[in-house]
């Protein structure tokens, strides 16, 4: 006899029924978490390292103008896939309380977005192309504008994946997108098509992407939304949404692309994939795991500040001679790597370089201000910022693309000792005895610099690929020698310290 089920019963998700793992956990959360961190490793290292092959293969056979339509197109579909309400899966991993009511509201209300959402961009895409001058600029626009259909509609699947830590199967999803992304990218870049291969392969990456998302989840939608279950997750659900609008809208990139045209796109977009792609090698892991060990030491102010200061220096310490040493060797790495099309985005890139200086740190600022509670603090930061590049923009364009980039570099660094008295703040110290964790590691990477610059002037006769190695050779050589000696202590303390955190 089949049993009746009991007033909102089947509202539960099959978790709640059945003991499946769509609810937090409520046991073995740290080795969930050391787990993770693995996981989260190769979520980071596998996709990077396909994007590296495929990046350095397309920017061998397209041109900056090719390159430059592409991310013109990506540029608008971000600002309009960025108002999506798509903070509603973090509220789904954030609420305590969740329903199959809730996660159904969601689903449908993602659609929604997205059907409307793409249907303001096709209707928009061809004035757009009037307006800039890009004839095939509406026709790219469609192709990657689709994919925010794909994004939203994973949304649910995504967040119940994360909201049950299951990081294996979350790694597999981005390395899955990525494979298959690379795959179609080099096939249609082998039969001819040039800069379709960029789109279409950004929209096949969002499709496995979603595809696989909804294979590693048991749930399934149905069509049901509930207006309640929607107002209890709206108040995250929003105010996250507006936090996405901020990291995710590329302003810039849009700018350029009307103000400058496609070929200075394509050069600044070039060398910000690069910044990027280092970026990400070197805090990948470091973005995913900084926010939740910061917030489960939220009540141990010393044990908090000693790991946040430790993870600083660290941070700095691998950043800063990476890009510095990218910067001097850029002339010749540009063109050997990646073909003599790209000669006029080493300066674009030697600016982003100074830019990437503050990735690493502002990605643990980050982290501490939003862990400690102060999401609203980081979230006016960002709205400042992003307003402040659109201005450096707008002034300094006309004098050429990388003219501009040094000029957003130079606002960067002005703009960034806001954060760094914020993140002070929150630690109970002084600014300046924050700022010293950075004295070490800056004055090696500047001592290498100008040592690496008088090299490359000495071996000006030599080829490229012998300058190349022994640059990087004798620069490696130089701060290593100088960060050993000088932060010997603090390198030999780095052990004893996380190993208090794990106590």
């Amino acid at each position: 006899m089949e049993k009746t089920p009991m007033p909102g019963e089947k509202d539960k998700l099959p978790s709640q029924q059945a003991g499946d793992s769509y609810q937090h956990l409520k046991s073995g959360r740290a080795k969930a978490a050391i787990v993770g961190v693995a996981w989260s490793t190769m979520n980071s290292l596998v996709p990077l390292v396909v994007s590296v092959g495929v990046f350095t293969i397309t920017s061998r056979y397209l041109s900056p103008a090719e390159f430059g339509v592409v991310a013109f197109a990506a540029g608008i579909a971000s600002f309009a896939s960025a108002i999506a309400p798509i903070g509603f899966g973090e509220a789904i991993v954030q609420n305590t309380n969740i329903e199959k009511k809730h996660l159904d509201s969601v689903f449908w209300l993602c659609v929604a977005a997205a059907v409307i959402i793409y249907g303001g961009l096709l209707l928009a895409a061809w004035p757009l192309s009037g307006m800039s001058g890009e004839e095939q600029l509406a026709a790219f626009i469609a192709v990657i504008g689709a994919r925010v259909i794909f994004d939203l509609a994973a949304t649910v699947p995504n967040a119940l994946l994360t909201r049950s830590m299951s990081f294996d199967r979350l790694a597999l999803r981005t390395t899955l997108a990525a494979v298959v992304s690379a795959v179609v990218c080099l096939t249609t870049l082998a039969m001819g098509y040039g800069a379709w291969a960029l789109a279409i392969s950004q929209l096949s990456a969002a499709m496995a992407a979603s595809v696989a998302a909804f294979l590693s989840v048991k749930w399934k939608p149905s069509l049901h939304v509930d207006k309640a279950s929607l107002s209890e997750l709206k108040r995250f659900g929003l105010f996250a949404s507006g936090n996405r609008i901020l990291t995710t809208v590329s302003v810039d990139q849009v700018m350029v692309g009307f103000l400058l045209g496609t070929t200075p796109l394509g050069l600044y977009g070039f060398a910000q994939r690069i910044h990027q792609i280092l970026s990400q090698l070197i805090v990948g892991v470091l973005s995913s795991v900084s926010f939740p060990l910061l917030s489960s030491l939220r009540t141990e102010q010393t044990k908090l500040r000693e790991v946040f200061l430790s993870a600083t220096f660290v941070s700095s310490a691998v950043s800063f001679p990476v890009f510095l040493g990218l910067a001097v060797v850029a002339r010749d790495l540009i063109p050997f790597v990646f073909g003599t099309q790209w000669v006029d985005a080493v300066l674009p890139l030697q600016a982003f370089c100074v830019i990437g200086l503050l990735t690493s740190i502002g990605v643990l600022q980050s982290s501490l201000i939003r862990s400690q509670g102060k999401v609203d603090w980081w979230m006016w930061y960002m709205a400042t910022n992003q307003l402040l590049t659109a201005l450096t923009v707008l002034i300094s364009y006309s004098f050429g693309v990388g003219v501009m980039v040094f000029a957003i570099a130079l606002k960067t660094l002005l703009y960034w000792p806001v954060s760094a008295v914020l993140t002070a703040k929150i630690l109970h110290m002084n600014t300046w005895s924050y700022l010293k964790i950075f004295t070490v590691p800056l004055a090696a990477a500047i001592l290498m610099l100008l040592g690496t610059s008088l090299l490359h002037e000495y071996l000006g006769t030599q080829k490229e690929i012998v300058r190349l190695l022994l640059e990087i050779i004798f620069g490696a050589s130089i701060y290593v020698c100088i960060t050993f000696y000088f932060a010997r202590d603090k390198i030999s303390n780095l052990k004893s310290v996380f190993k208090k955190t794990r106590s």
